[in-house]
C-alpha cells in the first residue's frame, strides 16, 4: 500500500497531498517539518498509508503531478492545484497561495478596567506593553468558480448572505457573527480550511474567492467531493466527528426572556402554561441569578432561589426542563472567580476562564456541577462564548473593517493569534466531556459562538442579539441556510429578536418601543415564531418586552391564536423532526438544506433564498413581509402538497399561495412520508404514543421513523428503534422493516394522501 504523502515541488512552491478517503484530499502548501499540522476541527487521524478504498494512482508528466481515485482527479503544478470530477468536469482550482512571515505580539502588564456593557460587566485590559511571542505567517489561497455555481456556508453572519458569490465575509467571532471556515458549492464539493485565527473570504471578484488567513504555519485545507450536499456533509462528519443526539425535549417549545428573577417566577410561568394547555418543554433562566456583584458565579442567590432542587423538582413534575445561563467571564470576589484565579486558570484580563486549558475546563465544570447541575439542571446556555467583544458599547456602527480590527485586537491582547476563533469550540468540549464523565443525561449547550467540529459536543448555536424588524427576519431565513451548509447541524434565533426597541447604541435597532403591546410587533413576532417552528430549536427570548404566549392577546384574537397554532404544529411534527435528528447522527446529513443545494441543476432554485428544505420531505417558505396576503414561491420539479390544505401542485414553477396570519406555507413533496403526533403538552408524552403516518402519493418514497427514550445515551448501545418505511406509488402500498429495540415502537395508522385536483 502506498505511503499517503504525495509531494509536488516546483520553484518555491511545495504541495503535500494526503487522502482521507477516495473523495477527500488534504492539501498543504509549504508544510513545515514534522508531518501533518494539527487541527482544532478535524479529529480523524491522517492515514499513514493511502486508504484502501481510495486506490490512488499517481503520475507525473510535464512537471504536473496527477492523482486519481474513483471519485476525483487532482492536478498539482506550479502555484496551483486543480480538482476534477471523475468525468473530467472541472470542480475548482486552488491558486495564489501565499505565506508571509510576521512577528506575533501580545500585551503584558496593564490593568483590567471593568465596564458595564450589553453583555454585562466586562473587563478590558488597559495600558501594558506589547511583547514578542513567536514567529508566524499570514496566509492566503484563492478558489476559482464557474459562472453557474452558488456557494453557501462560512457560518452565521448578521448580513444574511443569499449567496457567497460577490461577497466580502469577515471570519471572526462576535455577537451576531459565528465564523466557520467551510463553504459548499452546488457543484457538489466543499472546502474546510485548517485555520483557527481570524480570516476573511473575499469573493467580490465574481470569478474567485480568496481566503486571507491571519495566523497559520502553512496554508492547509481539505477538499471534499461528495457529488451532492449530503455527500459533502458525510465527508465533513468523517473528518470532524459524529453529531450526538440531543434530548427530545430540545425540540419542544422553549420559553425564555431577559430575565426571570426568582424561583417562584419560574414555577409560576410553568404552571400557567400547563393551566392554559399550551405545549412547552423548557423554561430558561437567564443571567443575574447569582449574588449581586458576583458576575458569572455559578450559584443561585439564596433569597431569590432558596431551594434549587425543589425548583427543578417542581418543574420536572410538570414535565418541564430548566436551562440555565452560564458565562465564561467572572468579576467580583466570587468563590468561582477566586478559585479559578488562584489556580492560574484565567486569561490575562483576570476575568475570562482559559477554556484552552484542560485543567481550567475541568475546574469550570466542577463549579457548574456543584453550583447548578447537581440540583437537576437539564441544559446549559453558555452565553457570550466568543468570548471578547470590543464594539458593543458605542453609539455608531463601526465600518466593518474597523469593527473587525477592534474585536480581533481585543482578542490578541490575551490569546495567541492562531486561537482567536476557537474559544467556543474548547469551551463546548469542556462542558460536553466533563458532563459525560459524571452523567448519562444528554448534553445540550445553547451557545452564541461556534466553529467547525463543535457539533460533536451537543451544541445549538443562535444568531445573537439581533433587532426586531422585518429585514432582520428575512436575514435569519438565509442565515440558518448558510450555517447549515458548514456541516454544523443545530441553529436557532431569538423569536421576535432580542431587541424589540431602539436605543442609544447602534445595535439596539428594534422598531417597536411598545413591545408586545404594539400590533406591528405582534405580527412580526408571530411570523418569526412560525419560522422558528422549522428550525432545529424553537426558542422565544429577548429583552425590553415579555415573550410569554399570553402577552400577545386573548384567545380568540388573531395573533394569539396563530402563535398557539404554530406551537401545536411544531409538536405535531416532533416524530418527523426527531427522526431527522437521528439521520443527522447516524447518516451525517443536515436538518436544513438550502434549496439550491437540494436542486443544484435548477437555476430558479438558486434564486429562492427565502425557502429551504427541513429534512428531505418538507419545503418551507416563511412569511417575511408585513401585511402579507399571499406569498409567491418556487416549487422545484415534481409534485408538492400544501401540508395544511393537502392541495396538490405540479412543481418546476412559481406558485402564489394565499396566506392569513396563522398560515406558514410549507409543502410535502410527492413520495414524502411524514409521521405526525397526536396533540401533546410536552415531548415527554410522546414516547411510544400513537402516530399517523402520512404518505404523499405521486412518487415512490422512503423514511426512517426513529425513536428512543429521548433522555440518555442508551442509543449508542443500540437502545433505540428504527422503522424503515417504504412507499410504492404504483400500487399505493407501504411496507415497514423494524430494527433495534422494540421498546420504542409507536402504534401507527397510515394515511395515503392522493393528488386530488391539481392547482
Amino acid at each position: 500500500m502506498a505511503k499517503n504523502c504525495f509531494v509536488y515541488e516546483g520553484g518555491d512552491d511545495r504541495f503535500v497531498i494526503r487522502f482521507y478517503g477516495k473523495n477527500i484530499a488534504r492539501v498543504t502548501y509549504r508544510e513545515p517539518e514534522g508531518g501533518p499540522l494539527p487541527s482544532y476541527s478535524v479529529t480523524a487521524e491522517c492515514p499513514a498509508e493511502c486508504p484502501a478504498e481510495a486506490e490512488v494512482s499517481a503520475s507525473e508528466e510535464d512537471a504536473v503531478l496527477t492523482l486519481k481515485t474513483d471519485c476525483m482527479t487532482i492536478h498539482a503544478d506550479r502555484s496551483q492545484v486543480l480538482f476534477e470530477a471523475p468525468d473530467g468536469t472541472r470542480l475548482s482550482r486552488a491558486e495564489r497561495f501565499h505565506l508571509v512571515p510576521y512577528d506575533m505580539v501580545r500585551t503584558t502588564g496593564g490593568e483590567a478596567v471593568y465596564r458595564q456593557t450589553v453583555d454585562g460587566l466586562r473587563a478590558f485590559l488597559e495600558g501594558g506593553k506589547e511583547e514578542f511571542v513567536r514567529k508566524s505567517f499570514h496566509g492566503a489561497v484563492s478558489f476559482d468558480f464557474t459562472e453557474e455555481e452558488t456557494l453557501f456556508g462560512l457560518g452565521s453572519h448578521e448580513e444574511g448572505y443569499p449567496n457567497l458569490r460577490g461577497q466580502f465575509v469577515p471570519l471572526y467571532q462576535e455577537n451576531m457573527r459565528i465564523a466557520v471556515p467551510v463553504f459548499v458549492s452546488t457543484k457538489g464539493y466543499g472546502v474546510l480550511v485548517n485555520c483557527g485565527s481570524a480570516m476573511t473570504f473575499d469573493a467580490t471578484d465574481h470569478r474567485r474567492g480568496k481566503f486571507y488567513l491571519d495566523s497559520v504555519e502553512a496554508v492547509d485545507f481539505w477538499f471534499i467531493f461528495g457529488g451532492d450536499f449530503d455527500g459533502v456533509c458525510r465527508g465533513l462528519r468523517s473528518l470532524t466527528g459524529e453529531t450526538p443526539m440531543l434530548p427530545k425535549w430540545a425540540l419542544g417549545y422553549v420559553q425564555s426572556k431577559e430575565r426571570y428573577g426568582s424561583q417562584e417566577e419560574l414555577i409560576s410561568i410553568g404552571r400557567k402554561y400547563r393551566e392554559l394547555g399550551i405545549p412547552i418543554d423548557v423554561i430558561v433562566q437567564d443571567w443575574l441569578y447569582w449574588d449581586d456583584g458576583m458576575w458569572g458565579n455559578k450559584h443561585f442567590n439564596k433569597e431569590r432561589y432558596p431551594d434549587p432542587a425543589a425548583l427543578t423538582g417542581e418543574l420536572h413534575r410538570m414535565d418541564l426542563k430548566l436551562m440555565v445561563s452560564i458565562w465564561p467571564n467572572l468579576s467580583g470576589e466570587s468563590e468561582d472567580r477566586v478559585e479559578l484565579r488562584e489556580a492560574g486558570h484565567l486569561l490575562g484580563d483576570g476575568s475570562m476562564v482559559n477554556a484552552y486549558d484542560e485543567a481550567a475546563r475541568a475546574m469550570y465544570w466542577k463549579q457548574a456541577n456543584e453550583g447548578l447541575f447537581r440540583y437537576g439542571i437539564d441544559g446549559w446556555w453558555c452565553d457570550s462564548s466568543e468570548p471578547f467583544d470590543a464594539v458593543w458599547n458605542s453609539p455608531e456602527r463601526p465600518p466593518l473593517p474597523e469593527r473587525m480590527k477592534k474585536s480581533t485586537d481585543e482578542f490578541k491582547k490575551y490569546l495567541d493569534d492562531s486561537l482567536l476563533n476557537v474559544y467556543s469550540l474548547h469551551h463546548s468540549k469542556g462542558m460536553y466531556e466533563n458532563q459525560r464523565k459524571c452523567s448519562d443525561k444528554r448534553v445540550v449547550n445553547l451557545t452564541r459562538s461556534g466553529f467547525s467540529g463543535q457539533h460533536r459536543y451537543g451544541t445549538v448555536v443562535w444568531s445573537g442579539d439581533c433587532s426586531a424588524n422585518w429585514e432582520t427576519l428575512r436575514k435569519q431565513v438565509r442565515i440558518v441556510q448558510n450555517y447549515s451548509a458548514t456541516g454544523e447541524a443545530y441553529w436557532n434565533s431569538d423569536i421576535g429578536a432580542f431587541f424589540a426597541t431602539g436605543g442609544y447604541e447602534w445595535f439596539r435597532d428594534g422598531d417597536y418601543p411598545d413591545g408586545c403591546d404594539d400590533p406591528g410587533y405582534r405580527e412580526l413576532y408571530t411570523r418569526w415564531l412560525q419560522f422558528a417552528a422549522f428550525t432545529p430549536m424553537m426558542r422565544s427570548h429577548g429583552t425590553s418586552t415579555p415573550r410569554e404566549v399570553w402577552r400577545f392577546g386573548e384567545r380568540g384574537t388573531a395573533y394569539r391564536d396563530a402563535i398557539e397554532k404554530a406551537i401545536r404544529l411544531r409538536y405535531a411534527l416532533i416524530p418527523y423532526l426527531y427522526s431527522v435528528n437521528a439521520a443527522v447522527t447516524f447518516d451525517g446529513i443536515m436538518p436544513v438544506t438550502p434549496l439550491a443545494l437540494a436542486y443544484p441543476n435548477d437555476r430558479e432554485a438558486a434564486k429562492a433564498s427565502g425557502e429551504y428544505l427541513y429534512g428531505k420531505s418538507l419545503l418551507v417558505c416563511p412569511v417575511t413581509d408585513p401585511g402579507a396576503k399571499d406569498v409567491t414561491l418556487y416549487l422545484p420539479a415534481g409534485g408538492w402538497y400544501d401540508f395544511e390544505t393537502e392541495a396538490y401542485y405540479e412543481g418546476g414553477r412559481y406558485v402564489t399561495i394565499p396566506v392569513t396570519i396563522d398560515k406558514i406555507p410549507f409543502f410535502a413533496k410527492a413520495g414524502a412520508i411524514v409521521p405526525v403526533a397526536a396533540p401533546a403538552q410536552s415531548t415527554a408524552e410522546m414516547t411510544g404514543a400513537p402516530v399517523e403516518i402520512r404518505v404523499y402519493a405521486g412518487a415512490d418514497g422512503a423514511f426512517t421513523l426513529y425513536d428512543d427514550d429521548g433522555v440518555d445515551y442508551g442509543y449508542e448501545k443500540g437502545d433505540c428503534t428504527a422503522v424503515n418505511l417504504c412507499y410504492r406509488d404504483a400500487d399505493g402500498t407501504v411496507t415497514e422493516t423494524v430494527s433495534g429495540s422494540s421498546d420504542w415502537l409507536h402504534p401507527s395508522t397510515v394515511r395515503v394522501i392522493g393528488k386530488g385536483e391539481t392547482k
